[in-house]
């Protein structure tokens, strides 16, 4: 591997962006230099950040670049055209976290084409292109006709192929020690025979049940809501954490909360990240309910701590999840009666045990492993290798 001087240009510098930012830089053996904004007005940062980065690039630019790595939020086009003349012949690497293309409307939003043809144009402008997953990848690629067939005319033709061609995947990461080499799968989801595993529940006398995602209207927190009221209505003994930050005081969880009483462990932001851990560690079930998921970081975090995936069937989760396990792990989309009835089921400790290797299968997700796969992706990128001549998984 050579070494490189990559300059990373992130206009969203917050929560998972930020957090992916700085892992890979910690742990890469290349040269990171950032340029950065605050993580708020996410359309305005697509629709101008490129020329303020261009901006203080020509101001200052660096010394050395061999690379620069940008996310969706930058329009590279756009970048590309006003990147000073010392940087115009560096090779571009777009990192994919999320696309406007499938990612759902809230209920305050209007559909706008502009942020979907901004994803387009800076996948086509960029020299390599990244996706957290290859499930993320596919909905991509496999969106783009319907989506370009909105244009009335001069509709640009052979998008899909030219980007599929460019393209790659590449996970995350997890901010976690990788598991050591005699590690022995976790036993999940009921009573076991002394001498086959961890006990069930594992963390005190009641299954834990974890939600630990943002509390907005992509992760639907009220059908976790209404699926917990419907085990609380059939009598059942069993604990929640519900983690994340809470500056949105959700409704739904604010009434979970009151109903739990003392059964709610944990409500909102966690004091430190060996809390955080040690939650992990105790967590019998973690829970998604999203309406959308491209990786699922904080799905991949419990589930490598240990805890049982019950997972939206539609998400990026079967891909990651359902090939290495024979659990019962997934429900329709949004189906509420179906989610309450697999964790009753997990509560009452029937039916659903098993060794599953799931924590091994995700180790390959944490930074210690990661690590390596990105460096040679991220030195082929800056040699101008193709996609499939390093780093692809």
């Amino acid at each position: 591997m050579t070494l490189r001087d990559i300059l990373f240009i992130e206009p969203y510098d917050g929560g998972s962006h930020r957090a992916f930012r700085e892992q890979l830089a910690a742990c890469s053996g290349h040269r990171f230099t950032a340029l950065t904004l605050p993580a708020r007005f996410w359309k305005w940062r697509m629709r101008g950040s490129a020329v303020w980065f261009a901006d203080r690039l020509a101001a200052d630019p660096p010394a050395r670049c061999d690379l620069l790595m940008a996310t969706g939020f930058v329009n590279v086009a756009d970048l590309r055209g006003l990147l000073p003349p010392t940087l115009q012949g560096v090779p571009i690497l777009l990192y994919m976290h999320e696309n406007q293309l499938t990612y759902p409307l809230s209920p305050e939003e209007e559909f706008d084409f502009h942020f979907g043809f901004t994803n387009i144009l800076s996948c086509l402008a960029a020299d390599r292109v990244v996706f957290n997953s290859a499930w993320h990848r596919a909905i991509f690629l496999d969106s783009l006709p319907d989506y370009l067939a909105r244009m009335p005319e001069a509709v640009p033709s052979g998008v899909r192929e030219r980007l599929e061609h460019k393209s790659t995947v590449c996970a995350v990461g997890l901010d976690r020690a990788a598991l050591p080499a005699d590690h022995f799968p976790q036993y999940r989801g009921g009573p076991c025979d002394p001498g086959v595993g961890p006990t069930w529940p594992r963390g005190g006398a009641r299954p834990l049940l974890l939600w630990n995602h943002r509390w907005e209207f992509d992760k639907r927190p009220e059908v976790f809501a209404g699926a917990v009221h419907r085990l609380l209505d059939d009598g059942l003994d069993f604990a929640v954490a519900l983690v994340g930050d809470p500056r949105a005081e959700h409704p739904a969880f604010l009434a979970l909360r009151d109903r739990l009483g003392d059964r709610c462990e944990a409500f909102g932001l966690v004091p430190s990240r060996a809390d955080y851990d040690a939650l992990l560690a105790r967590a019998d079930v973690v829970v998604s309910c999203a309406a959308q998921e491209y990786f699922g970081i904080s799905v991949a975090e419990a589930v490598h701590a240990g805890a049982y995936p019950v997972l939206p069937r539609a998400q990026v989760y079967p891909s990651l999840y359902g090939t290495r396990c024979k659990g019962r792990h997934f429900y329709d989309d949004g189906d509420q009666a179906q989610l309450a009835a697999l964790l009753a089921d997990l509560v009452r400790g029937r039916g659903c045990g098993h060794v599953c290797s799931l924590d091994r299968d995700v180790d390959a997700f944490c930074w210690p492993r990661l690590g390596p796969v990105w460096d040679d992706l991220l030195d082929a990128a800056a040699g101008g290798a193709a996609p499939g001549e390093g780093g692809r998984r």
